[in-house]
């Protein structure tokens, strides 16, 4: 989730657009902009890694598909989760994060000094991030762990019985409410053996610093990555934007200003269309920025689709594939049930249109009870003992080996 980069790269992605109807805002010196510290610095650059590290997973998934993904939301809720999990779990959280080398004390700080360094960069742009943290009311959270996320994430906390429909629909309501109404239902339902849902919620609305006109936008051609055409609406102006060209990627590289140009839309586009699938494995985010950095400014004729996507997927097998551990949760409960992660629901939406760009996303870590047996068998030999439950006293002891002898 962020961290200047890190929202940048997690909220920002794909192609170009503006119009010059409209006085331009007065631009906001980096300069005047407070500097990160180090771990905030490193932070980002992980978690930007981190993104295209994702990206690359689902590219596997959805080769021939549309997707759309918030990787600060996801790593908001990973960072959640390893709070809760053991050490040697932790680590591996910490793994599957790019933050090596850090420790949960360091990026929950940073985490939380970073969400708060975006809110106040732009006043033009509407950001909410939200976090909470749902449990079945039959069992206690781990006082350590409720104070990590309500110091570092703000989370609001809620006990509810997991048998009752109502919670289910509280739950996807308040997703629903963090989001502006885009992300709606992203539970389907809630299981006997669902007892913990941590929940990232982000929501994101800009204009862009010069915006389209709405009479300007006509279908023309989008070629598509088997070289054939389909018309789309596209939109065109006369706007100033950033443009590049990446050697390596055979790739141009388009920035695109929200706002007072804190804020970006960022297009990656192959010169060959049927590169478009290798390309995501190719970025990493040092080379990015070295050619982000190395970027013109233009003024001229700038044509991008008017789009939107939605999109839903369970992550848990792609975060496993990264490195993710789903067991060693040992600091959630005071009762140390034998839990595990169950799913890691991702929603998303974005907007694109001649006034900016609108984009929210939820993700849900479910946790649940290590799956037990439809039945208890003791059909193979065993140790027995009679004792008294309460003192724990043993009164007989035995083992059984054959019960025909």
């Amino acid at each position: 989730m962020t961290k200047l980069s890190v929202f940048l790269c997690s909220l920002v992605f794909i192609l170009m657009a503006f119009s010059c109807d409209r006085e331009e805002p007065t631009p906001t010196p980096m300069s005047s902009i407070r500097s990160l510290s180090a771990d905030e610095t490193g932070i980002a650059a992980s978690a930007n890694n981190f993104a295209f590290e994702l990206m690359t997973e689902l590219e596997n998934d959805f080769p021939n598909e549309n997707y759309f993904i918030s990787p600060f939301s996801v790593s908001t809720a990973i960072s959640m989760v390893m709070n809760g999990a053991d050490q040697t779990s932790q680590e591996g959280f910490i793994r599957t994060l790019g933050l090596s080398g850090m420790s949960p004390q360091v990026i929950n700080e940073a985490y939380h000094s970073l969400v708060g360094y975006v809110y106040g960069l732009d006043p033009s742009v509407t950001i909410n991030v939200a976090n909470s943290n749902w449990y079945a009311d039959q069992y206690t959270i781990s006082a350590s762990f409720s104070d990590d996320l309500s110091t570092y994430y703000n989370a609001s906390l809620f006990e509810r019985d997991f048998s009752s429909t109502r919670t289910l629909d509280e739950l996807n309501g308040w997703v629903e409410d963090e989001t502006n109404g885009k992300i709606k239902n992203i539970l389907d339902g809630i299981s006997p053996d669902d007892i913990m849902f941590l929940i990232n919620a982000i929501y994101f609305k800009a204009n862009w610093t010069t915006q389209f006109a709405k009479e300007d936008t006509e279908n023309l051609p989008f070629v598509l990555p088997s070289n054939e055409t389909v018309d789309v609406p596209m939109m065109v102006a006369e706007a100033k934007h950033w443009w590049s060209y990446d050697s390596n990627l055979k790739a141009q590289v388009i920035d695109i200003p929200y706002g007072n140009e804190i804020y970006a839309f960022t297009v990656i586009m192959p010169d060959d269309v049927s590169d478009i699938h290798e390309l995501v494995s190719k970025i990493n985010i040092h080379d990015l920025t070295t050619t982000l950095s190395d970027s013109v400014t233009l003024i001229r004729e700038l044509y991008l689709p008017k789009f939107n996507i939605e999109f839903k997927t369970d992550l848990l097998e792609t975060l496993v594939n990264l490195g993710m551990p789903v067991t060693g949760l040992d600091n959630l409960f005071e009762e140390d049930p034998p839990v595990k992660i169950s799913k890691v629901i991702h929603q998303s939406f974005l907007e694109v249109d001649e006034k900016g760009s609108e984009a929210a996303a939820a993700t849900v870590v479910g946790i649940e009870l290590t799956s037990l047996p439809s039945a208890t068998y003791v059909n193979q030999p065993f140790i027995f003992l009679i004792r008294e439950r309460n003192s724990g006293t043993i009164l007989f002891s035995g083992k059984l080996l054959d019960p025909t002898e």
